[in-house]
C-alpha cells in the first residue's frame, strides 16, 4: 500500500506560495549562516525523548533544504555530502512533504514503502524510519521542518508525533519572540531618529512609563521563556509516563498523567497566546494577505479545545460553503475570534456545544459564535446578556480616557476579552455586536471588513 502524498489545496498559483514562503524565511533573516541555540536544543531534546540517532531542523529555501541544526548527522556517514554541504535537494527530502501539507509524516519502514524506498536517504543512506512535523510561523506560513531519523523501522505512538510537534511549536515560537526582541532596540534608534522635533519639557514626564512599560514586556518575554523550557520537559515525561515505559501505572495514577499531559497542553496554548499578543502590541497597523479562514477556525479551535474540555463542553466549526480565501489581517482577525470564543467559554455551562459559524458576503467575513445546550436551551447565559450588551455599547459610544480605563480593575475575565475582541475588530473597521431572541437565544455577531481572493484578480 502506498503512503499518502497529502498536499493542501492551494487557489493561490504555486509562484505566488513560493513567493510568500521565500519572504517569511527573509524576515525571520533565517538565510544568515549562524547558531541558533534554541533550535539545537530542539534537535537535542527531541533525539534524547525518541531515542534516535538522528535529529534535523531544517529550512526549504528555494531549491534546497537547508540545515539549520543537526544531532547525530555523523550517522548518515562521515563521507556523505549532507554532512559537507549541511543541505539536500528539496526532491530528495522527506521534510517536502511535511512543508507542503503542514502535516506529520511518519515512515515507520521505508524498505517496506513502495514510494519511499527509492528515495536517496533509503538507498544511499540507509535510512529505516521517519518523522517529520511542520515549522509553522506566528503567521501560519510553514518554513521548514523538525524530523527524527532511524537506522531501524520503528514505530511511532501519537504521543511520540504530538511531543514532536509541541517541541517544534515551541522552538519557532521561541526563536520569532526572541527576533522580536532584538528587533525592538532597532525600531526604537529608527523612531527616534525619524523625529525631528527637538525633545520638549512636556515631553519628559512620558520617558519613565515608556521605559517602565519597555521594561514589563521585556521582562515577561523573558519569563515566557523560563516557564517553557521546564514546561515541555514536564509535557514530554508525562507523555513518556503514560506510555508505561518505566513500568506499569495503575488507573489512577494515569488519571493523574492525563491531567498533568492535558494541563501542559493548556499552558502551552496560553504561552502561544501571550506571544501573539506581544506582536500586535508592537503593530496596531492592518497588515493584510491572502488568509484561508478554515485553517484559522481550526486553528481557534485546536488552541482552545483543552479550555472547552475543561469546561465539559465541546467545539464545533462550520464554513458556509464557497470561497475560503480572503485578504484579512491575520493575526488581528484570529485573535478577536480566540477571545470572543474565550468569553462565551468562560460562561459556558457544562454539557454545552459552542459553534463557530464561518459566512461571508460581497464585502465582509461575518463571524456566529453560539452555545446550544441539550436541556438550558441555547444562546449566551441569560444573566450575562445584558451584561455583555452594556460593555459592548459603552466600548463603542464612550471616549476611552482615564476614567474609563480605571474602569477595567473591576471587570471580570469574560468582560476583559469581551472588550479586546472589540477593540481588535474596530482595528480591523469591523464591529461586534449580540444578535437574536430571548426565544431563540443570543448569540455573538462578528463582522469584519475584507475582499474575497479573486476581487484582486478582476482589478
Amino acid at each position: 500500500m502506498l503512503t499518502p502524498l497529502f498536499c493542501q489545496w492551494h487557489n493561490e498559483s504555486p509562484e505566488d506560495r513560493k513567493n510568500r514562503h521565500q519572504r517569511a524565511i527573509a524576515r525571520l533573516e533565517l538565510r544568515k549562516n549562524r547558531v541558533i541555540p534554541v533550535f539545537d536544543e530542539a534537535t537535542q531534546i527531541s533525539a534524547r525523548t525518541l531515542n534516535a540517532p538522528i535529529c534535523i531542523l531544517g529550512i526549504l529555501d528555494g531549491e534546497e533544504y537547508c540545515f539549520k541544526s543537526g544531532f547525530g548527522v555523523a550517522n548518515f556517514g562521515f563521507n556523505s555530502e549532507l554532512i559537507r554541504s549541511r543541505k539536500i535537494n528539496k526532491e530528495d527530502s522527506f521534510a517536502t512533504y511535511v512543508i507542503d501539507s503542514k502535516k506529520p509524516l511518519k515512515i515507520e519502514n521505508t524498505i517496506k514503502d513502495p514510494f519511499f524506498f527509492q528515495n536517496i536517504l533509503v538507498q544511499h543512506h540507509q535510512i529505516k524510519a521517519y518523522l517529520g512535523v511542520p515549522l509553522i510561523t506566528a503567521q501560519g506560513d510553514c518554513i521548514g521542518c523538525l524530523e527524527v531519523f532511524d537506522l531501524e523501522s520503528r514505530p511511532f505512538t501519537p504521543e511520540q508525533i504530538e511531543y514532536i510537534y509541541l517541541t517544534a511549536r515551541w522552538c519557532m515560537a521561541e526563536y520569532e519572540r526572541d527576533y522580536l526582541i532584538n528587533q525592538a532596540p532597532l525600531l526604537n534608534q529608527n523612531n527616534e531618529h525619524n523625529q525631528s522635533a527637538p525633545p520638549s519639557p512636556d515631553n519628559k514626564p512620558n520617558q519613565p512609563n515608556t521605559y517602565s512599560l519597555n521594561l514589563k514586556i521585556k521582562l515577561v518575554n523573558q519569563l515566557i521563556q523560563k516557564i517553557s523550557l521546564p514546561l515541555t520537559s514536564v509535557i514530554g515525561m508525562s507523555s513518556v509516563l503514560k506510555q508505561g515505559i518505566y513500568g506499569k501505572i495503575n488507573d489512577k495514577q494515569l488519571e493523574y498523567l492525563n491531567i498533568v499531559y492535558d494541563s501542559g497542553q493548556e499552558i502551552t496554548a496560553l504561552l502561544d497566546e501571550i506571544i501573539s499578543l506581544g506582536i500586535i502590541h508592537k503593530n496596531d497597523n492592518l497588515e493584510l494577505s491572502l488568509v484561508d479562514i478554515e485553517i484559522i477556525g481550526e486553528q481557534i479551535s485546536q488552541s482552545l479545545q483543552m479550555s472547552a474540555k475543561n469546561k465539559q463542553c465541546t467545539l464545533r466549526l462550520s464554513f458556509e460553503p464557497g470561497d475560503k480565501l480572503w485578504y484579512l489581517d491575520r493575526e488581528k482577525v484570529q485573535q478577536t475570534i480566540y477571545y470572543l470564543v474565550t468569553t462565551i467559554i468562560e460562561t459556558a455551562r457544562p454539557g454545552g456545544n459552542i459553534q463557530i459559524h464561518f459566512s461571508h458576503q460581497s464585502s465582509q467575513i461575518k463571524i456566529n459564535i453560539l452555545i446550544k445546550h441539550p436541556w438550558l436551551g441555547d444562546g449566551i447565559p441569560y444573566e450575562k446578556t445584558e451584561v455583555y450588551l452594556q460593555a459592548i455599547e459603552e466600548y463603542y459610544d464612550v471616549d476611552h480616557n482615564d476614567t474609563y480605563q480605571e474602569e477595567l480593575e473591576n471587570y471580570s475575565y469574560d468582560i476583559i476579552t469581551l472588550l479586546f475582541s472589540c477593540y481588535l475588530a474596530k482595528l480591523q473597521q469591523g464591529n461586534i455586536q449580540i444578535k437574536g431572541t430571548p426565544e431563540l437565544g443570543y448569540r455573538f455577531e462578528v463582522n469584519i471588513p475584507t475582499t474575497p481572493h479573486y476581487f484582486e484578480a478582476r482589478r
